[in-house]
């Protein structure tokens, strides 16, 4: 296998699929962080070079980039890196205003490398294995999906300025987790949203919210997403796929890794029910998100998840906020023009 030299930006969550790499033909070289101190521990833990800045990182020996920045600073730094001809792995959001999306298509397009939208939670056990089923056709075509993904704050636990992200965006922006499964197992796209807020904290800001999602085929979508109590397990979203001729979903209770296949009798062949609880290959989903991305940038092949995806998936919760304040009206979602299907 073709190592490829990455470097990494933003060691707060960054470090965590950095431990992953080598298990995906991937050597960190180069680490930079606004916080100097923290770069320095992370680059004598991976064995790499700490660099004061971006643009200085970019000078160093990589041939690509993982972006785990600030949630609403990934695409000037992405446009940045594709400049540099280095290949990027953005963590969400990839854009958070259409200008920047389509800045950002039009960068990967001129320059010619692999953009990857780093969304772990289509690699994620349950969602990887409802996937695969969904694709060998197991309960028919796709009619509507629900997905879930939320953190139970104590109040006054977590009310941060505007100097921090969280404390820049709205509710409806960190919608990534709960769509991109239902996008990747069905292909489908979004083409409109209408949003519903619930819940205030100590600033006066809405805590999480309901987006009803319409694709590019008609079908719909529910999420939910936020600072709700009942948190699920660390790490699990609820993810529910509804087929013409079944059910896929993650459990409920106990294990939220297993999978649940449901056919009624009519569909299964046998004329009994169908209910069954399957327990999918237990592999990270870093280290899935990192082979697929190493694939891509060494053979050359379009990413899961690319430059489209990610734009189209992040701009769900842009338009979700025009919806908010427009009454919770439908809004339609820009063409972003042609994409690989």
């Amino acid at each position: 296998m073709t190592e490829s030299r990455l470097g990494i930006v933003g060691l707060r969550r960054g470090l965590h699929p950095a431990r992953h790499c080598a298990a995906a033909g991937l050597r960190v070289t180069s680490v930079c962080d606004v916080d100097s101190n923290l770069a320095a521990t992370a680059a004598a833990e991976l064995g790499a070079e700490s660099f004061p800045d971006f643009a200085h990182l970019l000078e160093g020996p990589i041939d690509a980039v993982l972006l785990a920045n600030f949630f609403d600073e990934h695409a000037a730094l992405a446009i940045q890196a594709l400049a540099a001809r280095k290949h990027v792995l953005s963590e969400t959001a990839a854009c958070t205003s259409l200008e920047e999306g389509r800045s950002l298509i039009s960068a990967v397009e001129r320059s010619g490398r692999t953009y990857m939208f780093a969304e772990n939670y289509p690699f994620k056990p349950h969602a990887f294995e409802i996937a695969r089923r969904f694709a060998a056709g197991e309960i028919g075509a796709f009619e509507y999906a629900e997905s879930e993904y939320y953190h139970a704050f104590a109040p006054g636990a977590f009310a941060p300025d505007r100097s921090h992200w969280r404390g820049r965006i709205s509710s409806t922006h960190y919608c990534t987790h709960s769509i991109a499964p239902v996008m990747a197992i069905t292909g489908r796209f979004p083409v409109a949203v209408g949003a519903f807020e619930m819940g205030r904290d100590e600033l006066g800001r809405g805590q999480a919210s309901v987006e009803m999602i319409r694709f590019d085929d008609g079908t719909l979508m529910k999420s939910l997403h936020g600072f709700l109590q009942g948190e699920p397990p660390l790490q699990w979203s609820s993810l529910r796929v509804h087929g013409s001729r079944g059910l896929l979903e993650n459990a409920r209770h106990g294990d939220a890794r297993r999978v649940r296949l449901r056919r009624e009798a009519w569909a299964t062949g046998t004329g009994k029910v169908e209910d069954a609880l399957i327990d999918p290959p237990d592999v990270p989903d870093d280290v899935r998100m990192l082979r697929v991305f190493a694939d891509a940038v060494t053979g050359g092949a379009p990413p899961a998840l690319d430059v489209r995806f990610g734009v189209s998936c992040s701009l769900v919760g842009v338009y979700a906020l025009e919806s908010l304040r427009r009454g919770s009206a439908q809004v339609e979602l820009p063409n972003l023009g042609a994409r690989a299907r």
